[in-house]
């Protein structure tokens, strides 16, 4: 429990949030309500992640995490509640709502709070507190498709609609199929949300199992056509590493809701299959694909843009390594599929296996994301005389090589 909420909570929910609150003015087109608040909301949101896995640990007998279990929701909630005082006002500013891509993160936020609501639940119960005591069997499913199907994959949803169009430069269009996504998105959270309700409420056990899996599998389907009709009218014809990583991203999201109503008959082991694609697979393969472009832009944007028109500046696909990238990548997707399958079978020799290729890729593309962010791979004539601070802010910063080139 420790191991999968760093995961998700520390590791993709942590980068969400981060591009919610980078994107939400490219969505918007309006500068960030307090984007002050960024820092506070990321650290709070990190210790709250930090004192929920020790929280858990104390449960195996680690006496350093005892109590923690039942604070650490506050702390999150702390987290994600700055986090909303600068996403939602920004998004409800002006007519934002109009737009597909906007509606999909404002429903993502709705699946937030319903995470941390179901989580804070089961974690009280587990501390032995009373106020909202569940039986965790039943509210656990519902937990995991609000954070995965629900606030994950619907905020990937609305930022890849504008992110996909810039970088394949294609048609932005929001039609008709953009919005039977989000209507069968808001379907499923609203089936969700009621469920998750009736279980903190102690009602009674609605069956709408079934119905939640093929209306989300649905969802899946409708928005993978439509980014395929995005692909094939991209004027773009050579994509870039990061977009040619992303379709196994998409790959991964098919299959994960190909699996979800399987999981109905075939029991635990698919459905686990499912969520680690899902978690593994859709998400951090997109979020890391994304990243080695993003990273790279942002980058170009605070180095060589104020140098335009006074020295010819680089490309921003000159400060990366495209194919070392594209290995640590391809390297990453092996992982993904062998710990698909062992986890499908139940060879956990094979899964042992498949996370430490996981593990080689993902510091594979750490070094990348540092040598980017270093501009190790331009030549020193190429670079300004001075650098601002591209690792540790100012305050923190422990070497010159962050700010000015060696001579």
């Amino acid at each position: 429990m420790a191991t999968v909420h760093l995961f998700a909570l520390g590791w993709l929910c942590q980068m969400m949030i981060g591009a919610l609150i980078q994107f939400t003015p490219v969505l918007c087109a309006r500068p960030l309500k307090m984007p002050g608040l960024s820092l506070p909301a990321l650290l709070l949101t990190g210790l709250g992640t930090a004192m929920l896995a020790a929280g858990f640990l104390s449960m195996d007998g680690w006496v350093l995490g005892q109590n923690l279990l039942g604070l650490a929701p506050a702390v999150v909630v702390a987290g994600f509640g700055l986090t909303a005082v600068m996403l939602v006002p920004t998004l409800l500013a002006g007519q934002g709502l109009r737009q597909a891509e906007v509606r999909m993160v404002a429903l993502a936020l709705i699946a937030l709070a319903g995470l941390w609501g179901t989580g804070t639940a089961m974690a009280l119960t587990l501390a032995g507190y009373n106020l909202l005591p569940v039986f965790i069997p039943d509210a656990l499913p519902l937990h995991v498709l609000l954070g995965t199907g629900g606030f994950l994959t619907l905020a990937a949803f609305g930022v890849s609609y504008k992110l996909f169009a810039m970088f394949l430069l294609a048609p932005d269009r929001d039609g008709p199929l953009r919005k039977a996504v989000f209507g069968m998105a808001a379907l499923v959270v609203v089936l969700v949300l009621g469920l998750a309700g009736s279980i903190l409420a102690r009602g009674p056990r609605l069956p709408l199992g079934l119905l939640v899996a093929v209306a989300g599998a649905v969802t899946a389907g409708l928005y993978l056509v439509e980014m395929l009709r995005l692909w094939r009218s991209r004027h773009r014809l050579q994509t870039e590493v990061n977009m040619r990583w992303s379709r196994a991203a998409m790959i991964c999201l098919a299959m994960s809701a190909a699996l979800m109503v399987p999981t109905f008959r075939w029991g635990a082991a698919w459905a686990e299959a499912a969520m680690f694609l899902a978690l593994v697979g859709w998400l951090s393969t997109l979020t890391l694909a994304q990243m080695v472009k993003i990273v790279s832009f942002l980058t170009w944007i605070q180095v060589f843009a104020p140098q335009i028109g006074r020295r010819p500046v680089p490309l921003v696909s000159d400060l990366t390594d495209a194919r070392f990238a594209g290995r640590c990548l391809g390297l990453w997707a092996t992982g993904v599929a062998g710990g698909t399958f062992a986890i499908a079978v139940g060879h956990p020799l094979l899964f042992q296996v498949s996370a430490m290729i996981l593990l080689v890729a993902v510091l594979g593309l750490t070094r990348e994301l540092l040598a980017i962010r270093r501009l190790r791979h331009l030549d020193p004539a190429r670079l300004p005389d001075h650098l601002p601070p591209l690792v540790l802010p100012v305050p923190l910063r422990s070497s010159s090589d962050d700010h000015a080139l060696p001579a």
